[in-house]
Parts: C-alpha cells; structure tokens; sequence
C-alpha cells in the first residue's frame, strides 16, 4: 500500500501500511532516511509516525505534483532494496530473578503469572526499536505481550540500578544508567549500555530488532553483573 494525502499547502502525508505493525516501523525507518539524503534540498522536515510519514517541502522549489511524483518514484524504486536489506539484531542477556528484579515478586501476584511464564512470554519475541528516549542507549522496545502490559509504578523509584528490564503499558526498555524511573522492574541484564562505552552511542536505531535471552545466576555474574 502506498498512498499520498495532501496534510496542507506544503506538507503531505504518506502512509506505507493501513495497518499498525511490527515490520511497518522498519520500513517508515527506512523510507524517512531515504527521503531525508534523496530530497534534502526539498524537504524542510519529515515526521515519522507508526504507518504514515508526514513531510513538508519548500514551495519555492517545488509544487504539489511535481514532489509527489519525486516520493512516489523514489519509494516505488526502492521497495525491493528495502526488502533486501535487513535490521539489525541485537541480543541482551537477561536474569529474571527477584533479587534483581526489584518489582518481579509484585509483577508476577499482579498478573497471575508464574516466574517460567514470565520468562518464556517476555523472552520469545523480537522486539522492535519504537524510540530512543533521553539518553541515546534508553530504547523504547515494543509491542509487549499483551498479558505482559502493566501500568507504571503509581509512584516513581528514585533510584533504579544499571542494567534494569523494565514494563511499562506496551513497551519494555533497560535502564542503562542509574537513574529514577516508573516501570516495574523484572530483570537485569549484566551488559554495560552506558556510553562510557562509546561504541553504545549507536547501539540502537529506530526499527532494530531486539530480543532478551533469559540467563541464569552464573552466567549473570561471569559476564560482570552485580547482585
């Protein structure tokens, strides 16, 4: 599906997908990067969204017709390579173990879940990068399993450990620093996700795959995680 919506005199809406899906993100990932190098002299900003890219243009340079026909064109020619191309996947070992896991005891009597349940729901799927948040190694990790979802802490922690597995309503994260915070707390991952290493700057993109692997206390401590 490729549909071109006028949004106002200079700016159109794009939608790539009439519905909300996993793989839509990656390909609005792809298509906003794109645009962005390919019209850049046209483009005066581009807005993202789950199905849809908003961009508005300079009419000094360009009308209506004239710049649709440029996105459709260069989305059209490049569909295929988008298909080719794959996100990165990127694996985060996790122990899910209550002296860890900060709200795992609570979590687990909220949702009437056993400790393997747990694991096995938060652990089988890819998640997909949505955002990244104030600081560029917090990715914002969805959609979580629906039995999964909870609401935020009713009232914030003040501190939450590095390293921290964290729900929130659809989305999980890792606290990779120290820091307050509201999500309920089920895990810790032993991996260093500060920019004290630099290579973490980017770390995560929009639309990358990530997945948990659900180790145990040995392996935790080996790969340097604290308890």
């Amino acid at each position: 599906m490729l549909e071109i919506k006028v949004a106002s005199e200079n700016a159109i809406i794009i939608y790539l997908s009439d519905q909300v899906s996993e793989g839509t993100i990656e390909e609005i990932a792809f298509f906003t990067a794109l645009l962005k190098q390919e019209l850049a002299d046209l483009i005066i900003d581009i807005v993202p969204s789950y199905n849809s890219l908003m961009l508005s243009y300079h009419l000094d340079k360009t009308d209506y017709i004239g710049f649709c026909n440029k996105v459709r064109t260069l989305i059209e020619s490049n569909t295929i390579i988008f298909k080719m191309n794959q996100t990165e996947s990127i694996e985060i070992p996790v122990l899910y173990d209550t002296d860890v896991g900060l709200d795992l005891a609570d979590y687990l009597h909220e949702k009437s879940l056993n400790l393997a349940t747990l694991i096995e729901l938060h652990a089988e799927r890819d998640y997909r990068v949505h955002a990244v948040g104030f600081s560029p190694t917090f990715a914002y990790l969805g959609p979580v399993e629906p039995r999964l979802r909870t609401p935020r802490l009713a009232t914030p922690r003040i501190q939450i450990p590095a390293g921290s597995v964290g729900i929130a309503d659809q989305q999980t994260a890792v606290y990779p620093l120290a820091s307050s915070g509201g999500w309920k707390i089920i895990g810790r991952t032993p991996l260093d996700l500060s920019l004290a290493n630099p290579e973490n700057i980017s770390l995560f993109k929009l639309g990358d795959k990530v997945r948990f692997r659900p180790i145990q206390l040995a392996e935790y401590l080996a790969l340097g995680g604290e308890v």
